[in-house]
């Protein structure tokens, strides 16, 4: 069995009190009903490949490590969450990320926060706090992505595969990795903040993908 790191003292939102929990460390009496549906999607569906992916390998490649590792963690916020309270939550996920361990080393990367709206059926809502508060996150190295039943915002490689479409309403947010520069050409601002992370470590790929841009006026 994979040794676990050490779970996290209690961190409370200081705006919202969400307490994220470590959902794959143990079942918790008290967790909510829906914990288990949550847990089957990020098994079932983010941890294996799927056909209309258009690549080999498990539809997120970061889920199966940061499960095996005990760094997935979430929330569950009940009720019908309006957009103010939603960004509320958004904006403490960004601090409570940064606190959750590991603050650092090679496992850091692995982290994963996910907050679930069970009961919030205007998904509108999700889109645009994601939409809302997505600088910030990118601006900070990180990347804050929209869940919901439905959803169809499309894949990188394949525009019919709805990667964000899950059975549940959640906000997600995790480390930048080299890999997103494709998420984050669409904002200046933003491919500013891919190349101050990873300005000596941009991939081949990526920094193809960069030239092909730039107009010679």
């Amino acid at each position: 069995m994979t040794d676990r790191l050490p779970s996290a003292d209690t961190l409370r939102g200081r705006r919202s009190g969400i307490e994220p929990v470590s959902v794959f460390d143990e079942i918790r009496p008290d967790e909510h009903p829906r914990t288990g549906e949550l847990r089957r999607w990020a098994v079932e569906f983010l941890c294996r490949p799927h056909e209309d992916l258009g690549r080999t390998g498990p539809v997120c490649p970061f889920a199966a490590p940061s499960i095996g590792r005990g760094l997935f963690w979430a929330v569950f916020v009940e009720g019908d969450i309006d957009e103010d309270r939603m960004r509320e939550i958004a904006d403490d996920m960004a601090e409570l990320f940064a606190d959750l361990p590991p603050q650092s080393g090679s496992d850091a990367a692995l982290k994963a926060l996910v907050v679930v709206f069970p009961d919030v059926t205007d998904f509108e809502v999700v889109d645009r706090v994601q939409g809302d508060r997505k600088s910030g996150f990118v601006t900070d190295g990180l990347m804050l992505g929209q869940f919901y039943p439905g959803c169809t915002v499309s894949g990188l490689r394949n525009s019919e595969f709805r990667a964000l479409d899950a059975p549940l309403p959640m906000l997600a947010v995790r480390h930048m990795v080299g890999s997103d520069f494709p998420f984050l050409t669409s904002d200046r601002e933003w491919i500013l903040a891919y190349l101050k992370k990873f300005a000596a470590t941009v991939p081949s790929m990526v920094r193809g993908h960069i030239a092909d841009r730039i107009v010679v006026s």
